[in-house]
């Protein structure tokens, strides 16, 4: 049946009155045809071809010609009046207080079901058994009618604006409830949309502008497919109620029991989000226990391989925002809990952004705990956070301060206040931090130029210096560039690591570590003097193949040889050259993992800085590694020592604890005195949800209109 929607104009008048009548003349044919008998019909109908119904987006019709009823006979006296289908218009629509549908949510035991149990349930009961990768083409006829008329109503589509088009194996029509019930591969479409619907069976009611569609239904929108058991929603208001909808939500899948569309948002219940890989998100990482160290490359190039089969911890939120019109902060975490068993830790607000090449997340409020960059005393205070830009994120934490020793050498065991800023985006870093207690400035920048080359800057920071270990300037500007070679016989690689820039040196920030002044020997630290210069360098490095091997990554031991040699200039005379080699050895015996070398050194010249002094000594030791005490605790630590004046130029001690999947990483060094505190989030799994709320523009979240 074709009828079309009203339009002004007196030609679309004449023209609306015409499909009205001829809307009227095929009614009556049908109620004729059913009474007459299925003889009748198979003489008018082709049976290979479905029927199909065009129905108009307006009240009851108007009847501007009598329907004729035809005279009752003996097998049809006892029969329902004429003009009535006598066919089951099931299934109908639910009755509710909301006078467009009831949105009471179905039935559920479980709110917090994951994706597999969702999907699960479905599948059991026949309603969706796996999601298609397309819409299946839909049978019988579509009638062009957006030509029949060429007006400024028309859609861009074949089906003319203000229309709504039924395609089903079997069709049927109800003159008293001005319905229509489209049974078997049911397709629905509405002009002017660029969307679709299929389910097992349709029905529109005309008088409220209802459409309830019922088993396996498929709603492809704008190109996006979102599934469920029903769906039902109304025309005019684009209000609609979905349950067991599957959707694509910027890459993640969205599974849950049911979702409610109601003015510009989407509100999904009681369902989880997959996310298409696994999160992980580190930091400080590269300062915990040496077996931790070695795995984190490969952990932060592919986390998928590190998701543990049962994740020891699950994620739940109670609310989920999803704001899909932005590129950056555009999902907001509510109410978030970390779940161990039945025992959960509640977090604050996150918020992160979904849908590019890269994701993130970060907590708008979070505690900062440390020794505030070397800036000395112990601090402590909360941190606030803000995304800036597509992956830039700044943060910020006022503080207060407890000891320290300051400039001078002297400690102080007063309460200060202190500050910490910070900047992270793909390109660049930078920190600054404030003690009052030290009266100490420290900060840093470092700026990607391209792949290994870098610009890094300092004021009072401890800032890497190659072959010679982290050194801390008073300030520091330089290019640094670092690249290796590979593919070449014997060797594991050679690395370049090459620096140009400009640095002032002050002797007093020894003051601040007695263990690490007393590495120089004796200097004058209390000295004004601050001396600066241009500095060049150049050193190159190199690893052997292993030069034997015994058992496994178990139970074993393998041995190479390390070497390198630095040459550095300054722009006031100054040079020096560097020369080192020795064996090293790594060993495997279950729990323990252990790393021992011997250095032999030869350093030749003068430098005008203090803080670039070679402190390994002629010949060194160096031992590192830990060992797993259990599943949730690896203690260890590294020490390098100098037997040339026996002490020792490195001494720290780490420990990690923790699950696999969520790693609380601790460090002290105890010669320069800094603190470390780090932590590894690794998760693969659905996130559970009370509410995800899809805020966008008027298409509803991708699912308005159908």
């Amino acid at each position: 049946m074709t009828f079309g929607g009203t339009s002004g104009g007196r030609k679309r008048k004449k023209r609306s009155q015409a499909r009205n009548i001829l809307g009227a003349v095929v009614c009556s044919f049908l109620v004729l045809e059913t009474s007459l008998g299925s003889q009748a019909a198979a003489a008018v109908a082709d049976p290979n071809t479905n029927p199909t119904m065009l129905v108009p987006m307006a009240p009851k019709l108007a009847e501007p010609v009598a329907i004729p009823t035809p005279t009752p006979t003996a097998e049809t006296a006892s029969s329902e009046p004429a003009g009535t289908l006598l066919l089951p218009l099931t299934p109908k629509l639910d009755e509710g207080t909301n006078p467009a549908f009831d949105t009471s949510p179905p039935d559920s035991k479980n709110g917090n079901d994951d994706l597999t149990t969702l999907r699960k349930a479905k599948a059991t009961t026949g309603e969706l058994e796996q999601l298609p990768d397309k819409i299946k083409p839909e049978t019988g006829d579509i009638i062009d009618a957006g030509r029949v008329e060429d007006d400024e109503d028309s859609g861009n589509g074949p089906l003319r604006k203000g229309m709504v088009q039924i395609v089903a194996d079997d069709t049927e029509y109800d003159e008293q409830k001005n319905t229509f019930l489209g049974t078997g591969n049911a397709v629905a479409l509405i002009g002017g949309q660029d969307s679709k619907l299929e389910a097992d069976t349709i029905l529109y009611n005309q008088n409220d502008q209802m459409m309830d569609a019922r088993g396996n239904v498929h709603i492809m929108r704008n190109g996006q497919l979102t599934t469920g058991s029903s769906f039902k929603f109304k025309i005019t208001s684009d209000e609609y109620l979905i349950t067991d909808p599957d959707t694509d939500l910027a890459g993640s899948q969205v599974v849950a029991r049911w979702g409610l569309g109601k003015g510009n948002s989407v509100d999904f219940h009681q369902g989880v989000l997959q996310s298409p890989r696994p999160f992980f998100f580190s930091k400080n990482a590269g300062f915990g226990p040496l077996s931790y160290q070695d795995i984190m490359p490969e952990m932060t190039k592919h986390p998928d391989a590190f998701v543990p089969p049962n994740q020891s911890w699950t994620f739940k939120a109670r609310k989920i925002v999803y704001e899909r019109y932005k590129e950056e902060e555009n999902l907001t975490i509510f109410g978030g809990k970390l779940m161990f068993g039945n025992f959960g830790v509640p977090l604050p607000k996150m918020v992160t952004t979904i849908g590019g090449e890269q994701g993130r997340m970060f907590m708008p409020l979070s505690a900062e705990v440390g020794s505030n960059l070397q800036s000395g005393g112990t601090n402590i205070g909360p941190a606030f956070s803000h995304m800036i830009g597509k992956t830039g994120v700044l943060t910020w934490a006022p503080m207060v301060q407890f000891g320290g020793v300051n400039l001078s050498g002297q400690s102080s065991n007063k309460f200060g206040l202190s500050g910490m800023e910070s900047f992270t985006n793909n390109f660049m870093t930078t920190h600054l931090a404030y003690g009052s207690t030290t009266n100490l400035l420290v900060g840093d920048l470092k700026v990607r130029i391209r792949k290994g080359l870098r610009f890094q800057s300092g004021i009072n920071r401890y800032l890497n210096d190659g072959m010679f270990g982290a050194g801390r300037a008073r300030l520091r500007a330089e290019l640094a560039d670092q690249h290796t070679v590979g593919n070449i016989p014997f060797l594991t690689g050679i690395s370049f690591y090459t620096t140009a820039g400009w640095a002032q040196d002050n002797p007093q920030l020894l003051n601040q570590q007695a263990q690490y002044k007393a590495l120089f020997g004796n200097v004058n630290t209390n000295s004004n003097k601050m001396p600066s210069a241009f500095k060049v360098q150049e050193q190159i490095t190199a690893t052997s193949q292993p030069i034997f091997t015994a058992g496994d990554s178990h139970f074993g031991v393998k041995g190479y040889i390390y070497g390198g040699v630095a040459a550095r200039g300054y722009s006031t005379g100054d040079k020096n050259m560097l020369a080192q080699a020795g064996p090293m050895m790594d060993a495997y015996l279950g729990r323990l993992r252990a790393r021992v070398g011997y250095t032999e050194s030869n350093y030749q010249g003068t430098s005008p800085f203090l803080y670039d002094s070679f402190l390994q000594g002629a010949r060194s030791v160096q031992l590192a590694g830990d060992y797993k005490v259990c599943k949730y605790l690896d203690l260890g630590g590294a020490i390098g020592y100098n037997l040339v004046s026996k002490l020792y130029y490195g001494k720290t001690v780490t420990a990690a604890i923790g699950p696999d999947d969520l790693k609380l990483l601790l460090t002290r060094d105890m010669v320069r005195g800094t603190n470390r505190v780090g932590f590894n989030v690794l998760y693969g799994h659905p996130v559970q949800f009370d509410k995800l709320v899809l805020k966008g523009n008027a298409d509803q979240g991708q699912l308005g209109g159908i």
